[in-house]
Formats: structure tokens, C-alpha cells, sequence
């Protein structure tokens, strides 16, 4: 009995889970309504508010935890099979800014809170979105560090250079997403070619002993 209580409770969770996502990245956040997800949900509003406290902290617990995958899923892509595999790190930056890019068109209002900064929810809520990123960038930086330990470069700040790569998605994505100037594969060939020009600026001539000569993997216009 008990197990079972539990089992639909979890499956009532992620149905609000779920409807709440579509609502937010239909409505944005300010303008979804709780009716608006019991709606969608085809749930009661006491069922929601039996699993979240308010809509912001429904809000909430979903950005966490989509950004928590997305960071579990980035760190998974650099894993390479030998420590120090920087030939292999490389080539993997158009899996990894594709997988950034299929977060930024699942949840492009999450994007658009951390970018805009006022446009969030709340003070307490943007300060928990911008801990994400800096935990993004510090990713990026222990891989600098590794290289730089391993002599494959030199000079250049590892923490300054994470933010920067950092730095870039996060504003590509959001004219991506809000001028729509460019298409996604126009975003992610360009930012590997400029991740692939500041790596270069630092490589050490160990670092290009064991790059060789190595080209950026560019999508093509039939790619997703």
C-alpha cells in the first residue's frame, strides 16, 4: 500500500514537472499561472501545491535540476579515455556545444533569466542560476589547468578562460533565441572555430607535437 501511494506519487510529480515545463517555456515564467499548469496537467491545483510550495518554487526545483543534468552531461563529454587526451578533448567540442545547444531549445526561458539578469524570477533565484554557470566555467578551467600541468600550454588564466568560453555561449544562445539572426549549426561552427583560436593562442610546442594538424569539425547545414 505504502509503495504504491508512493509510485503514484512520483508519477503525479513528474506530470506537473512536465506540464510546467511546456507552460513556462510557452508563457515565461511571470505570465504562466498555477491554473495554467493544473490545465496542462490535467491535474488539481491541491495536487500541485502537495508537491511545490508556489510557482516559484516549482520554477525552481526545475531549473535546478535541468541544469544539473546538462552540467552531469557536458562533464561525461569530456571524459576521455586516456588523462591528458587533448586530441580527443578537441574533437569532441561539437558534441559538447550541440548538447548545449539542445538545452538551450528545450529550455530557452531558463537562458534568457540567466542572461538578463532582472528579467529573473528573484535576487535569490539569479544568484542560484549564475552559481551554475561559474560551476560551468570552473569545468572548463580544471581542463586548462590539466593542460597546463601537462605542458600542452602555457600563460593564460584558467579560471578568466572558462568564463570567457562561458561567456560566449550564454550570449550566443540568447540572440540565438531572441534576434533569430542566425541558424543553431551557423552558432556552434562559429563558436568552436573561436574556442579552437584562443586554445591555439596558448599551445605550447608539446601541445602541437601531439594536436598535429588538427581541423575544427564543422556541421553542415543537414545536421541537427
Amino acid at each position: 500500500m505504502g509503495a504504491a501511494f508512493e509510485e503514484r506519487k512520483a508519477e503525479t510529480r513528474d506530470i506537473i514537472i512536465l506540464a510546467a515545463r511546456k507552460v513556462f517555456s510557452e508563457k515565461g515564467y511571470h505570465k504562466a499561472q498555477i491554473a495554467d499548469i493544473v490545465k496542462a496537467a490535467g491535474i488539481s491545483t491541491g495536487s500541485i501545491y502537495a508537491h511545490f510550495k508556489d510557482k516559484r518554487d516549482l520554477f525552481e526545483q526545475i531549473s535546478r535540476v535541468n541544469l544539473e543534468n546538462l552540467r552531469t552531461r557536458l562533464k561525461e563529454l569530456r571524459q576521455t579515455t586516456l588523462p591528458g587526451d587533448v586530441r580527443d578533448r578537441v574533437q569532441r567540442w561539437k558534441q559538447t556545444y550541440s548538447t548545449f545547444f539542445d538545452y538551450v531549445d528545450a529550455n530557452p526561458e531558463q537562458i534568457l533569466m540567466v542572461v538578463r539578469g532582472g528579467f529573473g524570477v528573484d535576487e535569490g533565484h539569479d544568484a542560484s542560476l549564475w552559481d551554475y554557470i561559474n560551476l560551468f566555467a570552473s569545468d572548463i578551467a580544471d581542463d586548462f589547468s590539466k593542460w597546463h600541468q601537462l605542458g600542452f600550454i602555457k600563460g593564460g588564466n584558467p579560471h578568466l578562460l572558462g568564463h570567457i568560453i562561458i561567456g560566449m555561449c550564454m550570449h550566443v544562445a540568447h540572440s540565438y533565441l531572441v534576434d533569430r539572426q542566425f541558424t543553431r549549426n551557423e552558432a556552434i561552427n562559429n563558436l568552436m572555430a573561436l574556442n579552437h583560436a584562443m586554445f591555439s593562442i596558448y599551445l605550447t610546442e608539446k601541445g602541437r607535437d601531439e594536436l598535429g594538424d588538427l581541423s575544427v569539425p564543422q556541421l553542415t547545414d543537414d545536421e541537427e
